[in-house]
């Protein structure tokens, strides 16, 4: 028993390292929080002053309902006892999805054997997409760590005895995960149904309860602020799509397929049919991620089979089904912290094809797991060797010159209107607001003179106008206004890809 302790101790601190190493070679702990990891830090700022839940960037400081308050309520806590700086921000994620990691290889263990975890634990611990948004000023890392943590209660509710408590303890990271990602609910039905499977109804009880009391308060607010109008909600949003449910499903089924090989090896699919040009090279893509995806699925569909390892399957196969109804896709982000799921997907699928050749059953799966390692490691490689340059790429010094300019030169006082709010809040200390924008399903651009009329009611003072923040941006709105209303604004600073411009009208009181 102690060697088998001793085994597990140090398979768990080499997973910690490898994923502790990952991370700190392609991390930017002197990144300021951009798009939404800049909503949450704004958030957490109201936090911290004491203002409430409210989006203080905008001139109304509306209560907010969008984000929910996991995340910023973890971070208003890191701030409190490290003090505000972006590095104790990054810190924070680092440190939680390091033990994020190590939770995930401790609930593969109680499904496979210890080689086949370790390797699970190393591909994960190895995995771009889930190293390189470790760090991050986002709500992933925090999701992660909870996930793992219920995944693990979870597993250990086996055998008899203390069910309630268990269950009690289970509600808690569920509710917990729910209040950080709303993604979240494809975790709490995968964990009641596989309760509910093994015939653990004390247990299922207390954890309806528990989760239910912890996201009750968040359901009641969000509804408040829905009636309200006061800010968009999740459920609004959901709403205001206008493309239907059957296209929805067809056109995120045909994004997810390409995506879930890309989080398992690299963004090969993604830089094929989203920026190639090549019919033939477009053609092997689209043809492997199909084959990749179906490997993962049928892994899914395998593990249903095994009550050690159903819960795997109903998560992955349960939080797919909520991404494929909901009309985003943040370009792949959702399914980052799916990924422990998404690797015992492909190792069963590809165990079960090995089967297929005759290999043997316990054989079969140490092999699939090596190959899942072996996969996870090349991109990863090549991202920690070309860290710096990719963050040099990042960072945006166009933008950061036009928001200093406005902190520190701007002499006329008022709202700053642009496409990124939050940003401009946190780096001026100005109020900043946007507007109506295709970008959004269901939303479309606001026209001329919704712009106006924006920057006539809020007395907005300045216009920041970027152009190719990130790729594939789609043309601003205000971009559109500036164009078409030449008298409307004067240009007052120009730099790389970014304007500011003064609006013409005079200050006027909101309505």
């Amino acid at each position: 028993m102690r060697r088998k302790a001793r085994r597990g101790g140090i398979d768990g601190a080499l997973i910690a390292l490898v994923a502790a190493s990952a991370m700190l070679v392609q991390a930017d702990l002197d990144a300021p929080p951009r798009y939404d990891g800049a909503g949450y830090a704004v958030l957490a700022t109201s936090l911290l002053e004491g203002r409430g839940y409210r989006a203080i960037d905008h001139p109304d400081a509306p209560r907010h309902a969008h984000f929910p308050p996991g995340y910023p309520a973890f971070l208003a806590t890191v701030w409190t006892a490290a003090g505000v700086s972006d590095r104790a921000a990054h810190a924070a994620s680092i440190a939680c999805a390091i033990a994020a990691t190590v939770a995930a290889w401790a609930w593969f263990r109680t499904m496979f054997r210890r080689p086949v975890a370790l390797a699970l634990g190393l591909a994960l611990a190895t995995n771009w997409a889930w190293t390189r948004t470790g760090s991050g000023i986002q709500s992933e890392p925090l999701y992660e760590l909870l996930g793992g943590l219920a995944l693990l209660v979870s597993a250990s509710v086996r055998g008899p005895g203390r069910e309630a408590v268990r269950g009690l303890m289970l509600g808690a990271p569920l509710g917990a995960a729910v209040l950080t990602r709303h993604v979240g609910v494809g975790l709490v039905v995968a964990a009641f149904l596989d309760l509910g499977l093994r015939g653990r109804r004390r247990a299922l009880a207390t954890a309806m309860i528990a989760t239910g009391l912890i996201v009750a308060p968040w359901i009641a607010w969000s509804a408040m602020v829905g009636r309200e109008g006061a800010g968009r909600t999740q459920a609004g949003l959901l709403l205001a799509s206008d493309r239907g449910l059957a296209a929805t499903v067809r056109e995120q089924a045909a994004f997810y397929a390409g995506r879930i090989p890309d989080q398992l090896t690299a963004p090969v699919v993604e830089v094929a049919t989203v920026f190639g040009r090549s019919g033939p090279i477009r053609a092997a893509a689209l043809a492997w991620a199909m084959l990749a995806t179906a490997i993962v699925l049928g892994g899914w569909i395998v593990a249903l089979a095994n009550p050690r390892r159903r819960l795997a399957g109903l998560v992955g196969l349960v939080t797919l089904g909520l991404l494929l109804v909901w009309p985003y896709t943040e370009a792949g982000r959702f399914l980052i912290p799916l990924i422990p799921a998404l690797l015992v997907g492909a190792l069963e699928g590809l165990a079960r094809g090995l089967r297929g050749l005759r290999f043997r059953r316990s054989r079969s799966r140490t092999i699939a797991a090596r190959l899942v390692l072996l996969a996870a490691i090349p991109y990863t490689a090549y991202s920690a060797a070309t860290a710096d340059r990719r963050i040099r790429a990042d960072r945006d010094p166009a933008f950061d010159a036009a928001c200093a300019w406005l902190r520190d030169e701007a002499d006329r006082p008022g709202p700053v209107l642009t496409r990124h709010p939050g940003e401009v809040f946190l780096r001026t200390g100005r109020p900043a607001l946007e507007v109506e924008t295709s970008e959004r399903p269901g939303g479309r651009d606001a026209d001329p003179e919704a712009v106006a009329a924006t920057i006539r009611r809020h007395g907005v003072a300045y216009l920041l106008v970027d152009s190719d923040r990130y790729a594939r941006a789609v043309a601003s709105p205000l971009e559109r206004f500036v164009a078409e209303r030449p008298d409307a604004t004067r240009q007052v600073l120009s730099i790389g890809g970014v304007r500011v411009l003064e609006t013409n009208s005079p200050l006027k009181p909101r309505d």
